[in-house]
């Protein structure tokens, strides 16, 4: 799923789960998702899915960004 994402997508999965962990605040969204760009040098699922506690980061990150999880999931169910 990750790999089949698009590089701005991809960055911006990176970015949400560095919100999500504390690197960065969700205002920094923007610089996040540039140093995700910029940082790159391996595949992004690779690194993602080597990335403890990744669905809670990820959950986290939306959160913090102002998302419902619970939203989110009702919208693809």
């Amino acid at each position: 799923f990750i790999e089949a994402l698009n590089d701005d997508e991809q960055a911006e999965l990176v970015a949400l789960c560095w919100v999500g962990r504390g690197t960065f605040e969700p205002e920094d969204f923007d610089e996040a998702t540039e140093t995700a760009r910029n940082e790159r040098v391996n595949s992004v699922a690779s690194y993602l899915l080597g990335v403890p506690l990744l669905a809670d980061f990820l959950e986290e990150g939306l959160e913090k960004m102002g998302y419902s999880v619970e939203d989110a999931e009702s919208d693809v169910m």
